[in-house]
């Protein structure tokens, strides 16, 4: 993997890029999280922030890849990162329960920078890396996602415990600046493929590829799974926060210890992606069980060290899972539809997660969130042994081809 690191020069700044802006996010994540809770004491509050950040990607996403193609993809990256360090400053304000205001405007203004910002970079992935090197680079995905999650969310709960929130705030707004600046040392994030797409500007279309979608049971598959999967990781999500500082008792120190154990099983996970050489979908889908029964046993733990472990085993699963179904995506769709395709699914995942925090947020002020929890890993078992019984169906190999033939 590090050998394959080492050749892909274009990534590496994108890898880097990503870290600096992911880790200055997760110092302000962790703090406005454990501050809500701190001023409301409300996990629906939890719930409206965090949906908050995702609602967006429904308006956004799509508009994506038409941007890209318009301005370059370099380009839209580095004015959403200055974009998000200027919004960034608003939580500066933020004082208390009266504020919470500013909380939801800025996390929705926030998110809509990703919305746009995310699907770019993973379209850019394919462009700007060799085919042999995907799975590997995938991989990599995984281990920056850890990486930030470690340092990140350990480091934000530290600070935001020891210096208070606003001191996380000001590092968001940094890592913001930062990103950016490595972002304008590339020459490009699609080399030919970008130039090509911003000289022929209706060469995606999205009228092409919604009926070879509906036409197609694998791509429904993959649609599928962007839309279930979201509404069951929500509930992690939403009850990551609250176990730390409600069940445990743990506050922003707890957040910041399990955001981190999810890294690191993250950054774990390439070395298990790596064993794995064929039957990829099958293998992710198995990954996919996995976490939901790990996400079961912790919700029936009475420890907060063994909720931590559990929890990191979890993300091992879900890193493998992750990087396999990226990897099967990006090598099976023509490239011609990359963007489109990371831009709907964006779309379909990050709004369906929304509304899977949204409504465990509501959930939590009625039922204890350990039945909440236990709840979330019986529908993970269950969406994972359905998909994995629908993916029987098909050869990947063969559904490239498919799909090569239709396009125009």
């Amino acid at each position: 993997m590090f050998k394959t690191f080492n050749l892909e020069k274009s990534y590496q700044k994108l890898f880097f890029a990503g870290i600096i802006n992911g880790i200055g996010d997760r110092f302000s994540q962790v703090a406005l999280l454990a501050l809500i809770l701190q001023m409301t004491g409300s996990g629906l509050s939890v719930g409206i922030t965090m949906a908050l950040r995702m609602i967006p990607f429904l308006f956004f996403s799509p508009l994506s890849s038409g941007l890209a193609r318009k301005f370059g993809r370099k380009n839209i990256m580095i004015v959403t990162d200055l974009a998000r360090a200027v919004l960034a400053l608003s939580f500066l304000a933020v004082n208390n329960p009266s504020d919470i205001w500013i909380v939801y405007v800025t996390s929705f203004m926030l998110a809509s920078g990703e919305a746009i910002y995310a699907p770019i970079r993973k379209s850019s992935i394919p462009a700007i890396v060799s085919s042999k090197s995907l799975k590997d680079i995938n991989g990599w995905e995984q281990v920056l996602i850890g990486i930030v999650l470690i340092i990140g969310a350990l480091s934000g709960g530290i600070v935001s415990y020891l210096l208070g929130a606003k001191a996380a705030f000001l590092l968001n707004i940094v890592s913001f600046l930062a990103a950016g600046w490595i972002l304008s040392t590339l020459p490009s994030l699609g080399g030919k493929i970008e130039n090509e797409q911003i000289s022929k500007p209706d060469m995606e279309k999205y009228s092409e590829l919604l009926p070879v979608i509906a036409a197609s049971s694998f791509l429904i598959m993959l649609m599928m799974f962007e839309l279930i999967i979201p509404l069951i990781n929500g509930i992690e999500n939403v009850l990551l926060s609250v176990y730390a500082v409600q069940t445990f008792e743990k506050a922003d120190l707890g957040v910041g210890i399990f955001y981190s154990v999810l890294g690191l099983g993250l950054m774990i996970s390439p070395l298990l992606t790596k064993m794995v050489k064929k039957r990829l979908l099958l293998f992710s889908f198995i990954c996919i069980i996995g976490e939901g029964l790990f996400l079961t046993s912790i919700s029936q733990t009475k420890a907060f060290w063994v909720a931590a472990v559990l929890f990191g085993v979890t993300a091992i699963f879900s890193g493998v899972g992750n990087a396999l179904l990226d990897t099967v995506a990006m090598e099976t769709i023509p490239s011609k539809w990359h963007g489109m395709y990371f831009g709907i699914t964006s779309m379909l995942s990050n709004t369906f997660i929304g509304v899977s925090m949204f409504l465990t947020g509501m959930a939590l002020e009625w039922f204890d969130p350990r039945l909440v929890g236990m709840i979330g890993g019986i529908m993970y078992i269950s969406a994972g042994t359905l998909f994995l019984i629908w993916s029987l169906k098909y050869r990947v190999d063969q559904e490239k081809a498919s799909l090569m033939q239709k396009v125009v």
